[in-house]
């Protein structure tokens, strides 16, 4: 605390604009948050120890032919085996780094690297030769990035800093990198593979042939004061490393299509050819499944090979087996031979040759100890064009192959509670297994980059929970006192009340387990509405003719399913009755696709407000009040609403009127995701001080990107609607920025900023916006980071022995010059809190304003206000993880992807329509809310 302190009292004193440097990017820290009892926490960070003028040279790659994945990392193992390159460091994909200049290596030089695999004393013939080349060598000295973050007097910025921390992430990930038995996905997250018994706790079976990693993340970061290494518990899903034929019953060997795509790509060792180097370690070839044997394969060949059907069995996979003795890396081949003899003679004992032969007969004669079963699926390791084909039962998948899909229900029920933990499980976990996985004792092979055995302590604050205001029976304001993060709206109202109109309720029917008709749940929706009448909805207007209807679902039957759901709505919206404005959906179990489908006929075509339930709740009479309660509070939100508001006071500067605040998100394509996928973006906007309603707008754009490429045109919708509701103009614009990593900060300022001042232009006088107006803040934010906290005593832990609600850090694991901060404002139920993160990359706002006691500077104002406002999610009656407006935005793209589900996550049929070939053009994506909804929260 006493490098921060002494820093901001020289960046405030005199001369400080002089020692400002004119390419600060982003806002400087205004000061440290003041407000809260001061408290101490650990962080899952470990100091680093720099040795004094600690220098080292990073060279970049070039690999020629290009090189990806495993053969790449081969051809980086092979470069630093040689005596040139000894004791260098590398990621293995585009760098190595030395602890001096190498002699003799200059800028340019190149080296001739013939490729072999893992454990072959010699490469094999016609083994592919790689052209090396070392290209521009940087010499940085670590010592100086180190001095700069110890310094206590502001000066010009570290141009470099983001080079430096990628240069110190390599030499930090190398002993993971290059070590057999860890596998790293990625650059920074790293998972022992060993099946040793002192591993088995960090292994979970999932079912489906899959299983759970526990492994540990690792990334450098700047802090004031010095380095330090935030090290996090991390997992991730792979396929268990078995023999194939073992695993095809999990993976669901009945369905070839879906087994073919599991499979693609998968490595596996060969184990009908063993052999050893001259170490006597034994080594297995390695082969790369192209997929299923299919009729098309080797179609081109004078001998292509026979097929009966896709996927078939060994008996029915036949290739041509010619005179001279198959390669022994392809002991079951497609590909013609040209025969050495005659018709008559034979390739070995027992073999035929020149004729074809089955993959069954193949290995029954050649490879008897291993035993084949004409069921289970051969698999083609070469390609389409020269098929090879290995039975089942002569493969082993390799170990630490992740997958890319999504998981099953029961699977992630599975990873949750595999991943689910304590927090002193994740920091014993850390400080245990994860500094051995890391190799945080090999001091020497960092280059004398030491670091500390224990999690660092820093400084935090416990704020206060802010007052919450409903209303009682006679409508005057009532005041609630949050409890351990969370409340209890029992007997009480909300604080504005809403008119749903007509409103009926579908029973959705299903021949799988328990479900309920009409009849079954006609009095409870009657209490229901007794409830949302109590709680201030005037839901008087039940439709009770025609009867409320019911759909009989068909299990397994989605297109049937979908159509019956659109057909109901359709009658609704074009029916000559009263139309229902809501519709409580009784459900019979929770189902994605039938809800995608609810909400994409409802929201986008009908024009109807939907609320989902499940059946089994709905009806359960214990707690259902509770129950009630929370299904009641996106009726209010969604009809107009406003469920909960605070004091004036805890809002800050929102409380006067003038400040829209703004949320703005981007979903994108999820592994499984068809190729043409789109990503889509969304914007919610406050309409008044109170921040109970949150309208919003959305666009679909090109895939994978994460600047919104339409923003003026969604911002300026929310400005009408501001201006709409209150006669006027905002004069600020708070944003929170959802979803942008580190590196995208600046891409912000540069392509949504303008985007954002262009809008204004169109709703603002000239005279206005000259001025300065609207003055606009941006905080990115987000709980994507690894960065958590627990608490030092039992005291200061909650229930669940995380940090208690409120718990602020901008502190310790910040760096001085930057405007950031750690708020954990909810209560965690389960498992380790996940604090949010805000920083803030554009200040108009706050900066130039005169703190209000007790705050005394802006850092106080935002702090607080940032974390006053996460007790203003609207469908929770506690507070949550992150501020409501990148939370509602959130939501917002996470209905859009239901919208377009077909896309974002495709069953096998879908997915395999989009593979076919020809041209095919760009899909056009029209998703429009009709003009009764636009206005509203129809995405809660």
């Amino acid at each position: 605390m006493s490098i921060e302190n002494e820093y901001m009292v020289s960046a405030g004193g005199t001369g400080a604009l002089g020692r400002a440097s004119l390419t600060q990017q982003f806002p400087a820290r205004p000061g440290y948050g003041t407000q809260g009892k001061k408290i101490a926490v650990f962080a899952n960070y470990f100091k680093v120890m720099v040795p004094l003028e600690l220098a080292v040279t990073r060279y970049n790659v070039e690999v020629s032919p290009e090189a990806q994945g495993r053969k790449l990392y081969r051809i980086f193992e092979l470069l630093i085996e040689l005596p040139e390159f000894r004791g260098v460091i590398s990621d293995m994909k585009s760098m190595i780094i030395s602890r001096s200049p190498l002699t003799g290596i200059s800028n340019g030089h190149t080296v001739q690297i013939q490729y072999r695999g893992d454990g072959q004393d010699e490469p094999l013939e016609n083994a592919p030769t790689y052209n090396i080349r070392i290209v521009t060598p940087l010499t940085v000295n670590i010592s100086d990035l180190n001095d700069y973050l110890a310094a206590v007097q502001p000066g010009p910025v570290f141009v470099q800093k983001a080079e430096f921390i990628q240069i110190l992430n390599v030499i930090f990930g190398h002993h993971a990198q290059s070590h057999s038995e860890i596998v790293s996905t990625g650059q920074n997250r790293h998972f022992s593979i060993s099946r040793a018994e002192s591993n088995r706790h960090n292994i979970r079976a999932l079912g489906g042939g899959l299983e759970s990693l526990r492994g540990f993340y690792q990334s450098v970061r700047a802090a004031t004061g010095g380095l330090l290494v935030n090290v996090n518990v991390s997992h991730n899903v792979f396929l268990q490393p078995e023999r194939l034929d073992r695993l095809y019953g999990a993976l669901g060997s009945n369905n070839k299509v879906t087994l073919n795509k599991k499979l693609k790509s998968v490595r596996v060792d060969v184990l009908h050819l063993p052999g050893k180097n001259k170490n006597g370690r034994e080594i297995r070839r390695t082969k790369i499944i192209f997929g299923l044997a299919h009729q098309q394969d080797g179609s081109s060949e004078d001998h292509p090979p026979q097929i009966a059907s896709f996927g078939a069995g060994p008996k029915h996979v036949k290739f041509w087996l010619a005179a001279q003795t198959a390669p022994a890396a392809k002991p079951a081949s497609g590909k013609a031979k040209k025969s050495s003899g005659s018709g008559g003679s034979k390739t070995g004992a027992g073999l035929p040759s020149n004729q074809y032969i089955s993959v069954f007969d193949y290995f029954r004669l050649k490879y008897p100890q291993i035993p084949l079963s004409e069921h289970h699926s051969v698999v083609n390791v070469g390609n389409r064009e020269h098929p090879s084909y290995l039975p089942a039962e002569a493969c082993l998948v390799q170990p630490g192959q992740t997958i890319k899909r999504r998981l099953s229900p029961d699977q992630t029920q599975q990873m949750i509670q595999f991943a689910c933990r304590k927090p002193f499980e994740n920091g014993d976990s850390i400080i245990g297994d994860g500094r051995i996985v890391l190799g945080h004792s090999n001091t020497e092979a960092r280059f004398g980059l030491a670091i500390g055995s224990s999690l660092i302590t820093v400084a935090a604050r416990q704020l206060n929970a802010p007052v919450i205001k409903y209303k009682n029976n006679q409508g005057k304001e009532t005041p609630i006192t949050p409890r351990g993060g969370s409340w209890n709206m029992a007997n009480i109202r909300f604080h504005t009340g809403s008119n749903i109109g007509p409103w009926t309720f579908i029973t959705f029917r299903s021949n799988r387990g328990r479900d309920y008709g009409v009849q079954d749940v006609k009095q409870t929706v009657l209490n229901f509405q007794r409830f949302l009448l109590n709680s201030g909805i005037n839901a008087s207007q039940l439709l009770t003719t025609p009867p409320p209807p019911e759909i009989l679902l068909q299990d397994g039957q989605e297109g049937a399913n979908d159509a019956a759901i659109r057909n109901i709505f359709r009658a609704m919206h074009g029916s000559t009755g009263t139309r229902p404005n809501f519709v409580l959906c009784i459900l019979p179990f929770n189902d994605v696709a039938i809800y995608n489908s609810i909400k994409t006929i409802a929201d986008t075509r009908a024009g109807i407000n939907t609320v989902c339930c499940v059946g089994s709740k709905f009806m359960k009479e214990q707690r259902q009040d509770q129950y009630f309660g929370n299904v009641s509070l996106k009726f209010n939100l969604k009809a107009g609403g406003i469920n909960q508001t605070l004091e004036a006071p805890k809002l800050g500067i929102i409380s006067e009127g003038k400040t829209m605040v703004v949320g703005i998100d981007v979903t994108h394509p999820s592994p499984g995701s068809k190729e043409k996928a789109p990503s889509a973006a969304g914007i919610v906007a406050s309409v008044d001080k109170f921040l109970g309603q949150w309208p919003c707008d959305f666009r679909i754009q090109e895939g994978r990107k994460e600047m919104v490429s339409s923003l003026e045109g969604m911002f300026l919708s929310r400005l009408i609607t501001w201006e709409r509701k209150n006669k006027t103009l905002p004069e600020n614009v708070l944003i929170y920025r959802d979803g942008v990593s580190e590196g995208q900060y600046q891409q912000l300022l540069d392509i949504e900023l303008p985007q954002i001042r262009n809008a204004c232009k169109q709703k603002y006088p000239p005279q206005v916006t000259k001025s300065g107006l609207p003055r606009i803040t941006i905080v990115v934010c987000g709980k994507r980071h690894h960065t958590r906290f627990f608490p030092t005593t039992e005291g200061e832990a909650d229930r669940s022995s995380n940090c208690n609600p409120g718990t602020i850090v901008d502190r310790g694991v910040t760096e001085v010059r930057n405007w950031d901060f750690f708020v954990q404002s909810h209560a965690c139920l389960q498992g380790t809190a996940r604090p949010g993160h805000y920083y803030v990359v554009l200040d108009e706002i706050f900066r130039g304003r005169s703190p209000k006691p007790p705050h005394q500077n802006a850092a106080d104002a935002l702090e607080e206000l940032t974390h006053n406002m996460c007790h203003l999610f609207g469908r929770a009656t506690k507070a949550v993880s992150l501020c409501p407006p990148a939370y509602y935005a959130d939501l917002l793209c996470t209905r859009l992807r239901c919208y377009l589900s077909d896309y974002f996550d495709p069953n096998d049929s879908s997915a395999t329509q989009s593979t076919t070939s020809g041209v095919s053009s760009q899909p056009t994506f029209d998703v429009r809310i009709p003009d009764n909804l636009r206005d509203t929260m129809f995405y809660i």
